[in-house]
């Protein structure tokens, strides 16, 4: 059997396959231009055990690489000749005897017949399958086809559920306030801990400047870095310094050495880390940056990389570790090792972080690196899943901005793989080519990623562009569109936002949707928001490619295709597919693309290889497979050629495939017309809605009309009303009485509030004014009393309401808390008195919710009710008497205000 297969151990995994059920499946391709019919292809899952890189598949440490190969027509002719034979029962010879004595038939050099790796059979042989006519493989693939590049597809299991998924008909509707619910994750990273800090822009010669007074004498350099480290403000460079200063301390250690392992890893970390606020770190956000860190380190003395670029760490290439020996004296397999510059910088980096977690209190790190180990999570979101939590949001409960909001994230992150951070971060202002430009309307959206505080990329001015308008289809874009508009018009600075649109939705919302909606439409599942990056890349690489296989594995068609390539590539597709689609995933190698994102690699490269024309005597045909004239005629009229006496295998190939392989489809995927349930369902909510007691139901945009008309002089207003209320899209009557309501409330210019500020308040905010209209229309005369209290006790000089001792007081107090706690949560809110006895005492008298708290109000007389957030000491001219306090927050006040001017007084 032959196919292409360079990579020996690849190799033993089909020989051993052949001994056993020899289980093969099929695969249908779409006609393809110039051919009249579908193709098939036949595929023999292969697994390789691997200690090194591969699927962790349970708890051992044993890993597994998964290849999906794709034997070539010759080798089917050979499959259906064993297809009834028993070789268990046969004497076969040993695989290396097989190699050695096909070495000495074709006069090929092997040397060690127990090394057949080395041998000039196996090293040189795809130098004959790359220039057979018709193969399309390409450099990266056949790379891959030798070895030399790890990559491994999904597991077995996995690829024969692919796209034929069981959902389940009847899950547990979606609701919006479960998607904020930080304890459905195990593992919360909530971007709220990473505050913004301002840093001034750090010399891009530091590492040169310690580089440079390590030449002098350790005195000299102790105290130069010393210096450095003092005027440094931004932690990534404290803490690199501090580690020189520690290596300095260690006489053991030469200060050329210490050159060297700050020249290792110095500039990618400052580089990687900048403008981030390393202290509220976990312990995965270390992980990523070590990982882009060790993949750069493309240096091998060995082979060519696939990505020829030139290093700034030339001379960082030494090593202590043996390049050729493993623990045991043998070999180490040449797939198996990191490459020469990733062992020492893995070495570098483990010592760094040491350093860190003693003098930092940095976070544990798993390095999977460490003695050679990549442990590769293989998942891919098939189209059928995809459909299926589509149709779920729309089928959910949510209010239909909610849906649209998780329609468009959730389309976002399968068609551009963005990692979750990416995505918190994306400002309305990171949203190019749409609107009108040089007086002409132009709707072709590219999202232009920029670093920010809410996402890293590898540098303070690199840039990737994200093709949206071609990635994205048309139903999918025609929402992106509208839902852009929308957040522009409310002057939101992050399009993924709610309230003021300062903050963006908290992470938890994202990761929640995503695990939620798996865990109700899927028995079992390993997908993490992270797969829908392994996924998008795993596509793309097979659009990219042109092959009919993104037909079946995707949900793209031909034409959709050819605009994605058009759109990533342009004009250089041949030179540059996978720099293209290393740039568009944010990667600083292809070679960290191949190893940990594609898993269609090996499949991909199968179809290369299967376009190739391969012909043989009919004769040969024949005796191979005892088919004869006849039957080769039958099956196809042309795969004879009477005039070369050749049968060409490409037209048996179906026959073949059909002997040999399951009946079992992969891949299948029943394709449907473009989704029009969304605007369907959208007609159906707006339809089903009950009246609300609201003027406008639609509490962002008259916040945003508000806003609007506040910036207008006051002797404007009235005239300028008519055009603000119809560009937020709120009725004429409607925006005058909103407008003569806030004027009547704020006896100067204002008529609104400032928002409250912080993520933590923009959370509780969102949560209360979805609750403020969900009770608009089931429980209007709660709502009407809580705002009728609120007018009554309201006071604009302090963001708390006072309640007296009388009964009628305490009535007022007990409903206007009891329907407090419905639109805020209970844990917000607080009770103050004379002394917190007094203030559990009338909580309990009231039956008020036990999470409310209570504190103390020294010399006041009656009950102070106010939301408060949790706040940190940071000064000692605060008046706390303990680090972390409770404060009145401006959320009453801002929401009690907003709901006050929008409930009709005579609902």
């Amino acid at each position: 059997m032959y196919g292409g297969v360079n990579d020996i151990d690849i190799l033993r995994a089909l020989y051993d396959w052949l001994f056993s059920e020899r289980r093969a499946y099929q695969i249908s391709l779409p006609a393809t231009d110039g051919k009249d019919k579908a193709e098939q292809l036949a595929v023999i899952p292969l697994s390789v055990p691997d200690y090194n890189y591969g699927c962790a598949l349970d708890s051992s440490d044993d890993l597994q690489r998964f290849i999906d190969y794709v034997p070539d027509d010759m080798s089917l002719c050979f499959l259906y000749a064993l297809k009834d034979k028993d070789l268990s029962k046969t004497k076969i010879k040993p695989f290396n005897t097989i190699i050695n004595d096909i070495s000495k038939t074709l006069k090929l050099t092997n040397k060690d017949i127990e090394r057949p790796q080395h041998s000039m059979l196996i090293k040189h042989a795809n130098y004959h399958w790359r220039q057979m006519e018709g193969s399309l493989i390409d450099g990266a693939l056949s790379i891959v086809k030798q070895g030399d590049l790890k990559t491994t597809g999904l597991p077995t299991d996995k690829l024969s559920r692919y796209n034929q998924e069981v959902i389940n008909p009847n899950p547990e509707p979606l609701t919006w306030s479960e998607l904020f619910d930080a304890s459905y994750q195990a593992v919360d990273k909530s971007q709220n801990k990473r505050n913004a800090i301002a840093y001034p822009s750090f010399s891009k010669n530091l590492i040169k400047e310690v580089q440079d007074t390590l030449k002098l004498t350790r005195s000299a350099a102790t105290s130069t870095i010393t210096t450095l480290k003092t005027d440094a403000s931004q932690p990534n460079a404290q803490r690199l310094l501090s580690w020189a200063l520690s290596l300095l301390d260690d006489h053991s250690i030469r200060l050329n050495t210490i050159s060297k392992y700050i020249g290792c890893i110095g500039r990618d970390w400052l580089m990687l880390t900048m403008d981030e606020n390393i202290g509220q770190w976990e312990g995965d956000d270390f992980e990523d940056i070590y990982e882009q860190i060790i993949q750069s380190k493309i240096k091998d003395g060995r082979k060519t990389s696939m990505l020829c670029k030139s290093s700034e760490f030339e001379d960082d290439t030494s090593s202590d570790i043996d390049d050729d020996k493993n623990a045991t004296g043998q070999p180490i397999s040449y797939l198996d090792r990191l490459k020469d510059s990733q062992k020492f910088t893995y070495g570098r980096l483990k010592a760094f972080h040491d350093h860190q977690r003693t003098h930092f209190d940095a976070p544990y790190v798993y390095f999977p690196w460490g003695n050679n180990r990549q442990v590769v999570k293989a998942e891919m979101v098939s189209p059928h899943v995809y459909r299926a939590m589509k149709r779920y949001i729309q089928s959910s409960k949510l209010e239909v901005e909610q849906k649209q909001l998780c329609l468009i994230v959730l389309a976002l992150v399968y068609r551009t793989g963005m990692r979750i951070n990416e995505i918190i971060g994306i400002k309305v202002s990171d949203i190019a080519d749409i609107g009108l430009i040089n007086g002409r309307m132009v709707e072709v959206p590219k999202i232009i990623l920029k670093p920010n505080r809410y996402r890293r990329l590898k540098s303070s001015s690199a840039k990737r562009v994200i093709p949206i308008d071609s990635l994205f289809k048309d139903d999918e874009l025609k929402q992106f569109i509208t839902f852009y508009y929308q957040q522009k018009r409310l002057k939101r600075r992050y399009l993924f936002s709610q309230g003021s649109g300062d903050q963006p939705l908290p992470a938890v919302l994202f990761s929640n949707m995503m695990k939620i909606i798996w865990d109700r439409l899927l028995i079992t599942h390993d997908f993490t928001f992270h797969s829908f990056r392994h996924t998008t890349i795993s596509h793309l690489a097979l659009v990219l490619s042109d092959s009919p296989l993104a037909q079946v594995v995707t949900d793209y068609d031909k034409k959709h295709g050819d605009n994605i390539i058009k759109a990533i590539l342009g004009n250089n597709k041949e030179q540059s597919i996978w720099f293209g689609l290393a740039s568009l995933a944010g990667h600083l190698t292809p070679d960290t693309t191949f190893e940990h994102y594609i898993h269609t690699a090996h499949l991909l490269a199968g179809w290369q290889n299967s376009e190739a024309k391969l012909a043989i005597p009919i004769t040969v045909f024949e005796m191979v497979t005892g088919i004869g004239y006849q039957t080769i005629n039958r099956q196809d009229g042309r795969a004879y050629s009477p005039s070369t006496k050749q049968t060409n295998l490409v037209k048996m190939r179906g026959y073949l495939i059909n002997k040999v392989a399951s009946k079992e489809s992969l891949l299948s995927y029943n394709r449907t017309p473009a989704n029009t349930d969304y605007e369907q369902n959208t007609q159906n909510d707006a339809a089903n809605t009950r009246p609300s007691i609201f003027i406008h139901p639609k509490i962002y945009d008259v916040i945003a009309f508000l806003k609007e008309l506040q910036k207008i002089s006051i002797d404007k207003r009235a005239e300028r009303l008519v055009k603000v209320a119809l560009w937020h899209g709120i009725p004429i009557h409607e925006g005058r009485q909103i407008y003569d309501r806030a004027s009547q409330i704020f006896s100067d210019d204002r008529l609104l509030l400032s928002a409250p500020t912080g993520h933590k308040n923009q959370e509780v905010l969102v949560k209360a004014f979805d609750r403020a209209y969900q009770m608009s229309t089931d429980k209007p005369d709660e709502l009407k009393l809580f705002v009728d209290i609120f007018s009554v006790k309201q006071n604009l000089n302090t963001s708390s309401i006072h309640f007296g001792i009388k009964e009628t007081q305490l009535e007022m107090l007990q409903h206007f808390v009891t329907v407090g706690c419905q639109l805020i949560d209970a844990s917000h809110w607080q009770i103050r008195a004379h002394s917190e006895q007094a203030a559990r005492d009338i909580k309990k008298e009231l039956g008020l919710d036990s999470s409310i708290r209570v504190g103390t109000r020294e010399s006041f007389h009656g009950y102070e009710v106010r939301v408060v957030q949790k706040k940190c000491k940071r000064s000692n001219k605060n008046l706390a008497m303990t680090g972390n306090y409770y404060a009145s927050s401006s959320v009453l006040k801002y929401f009690g205000y907003l709901v006050m001017l929008l409930v009709e007084d005579n609902p």
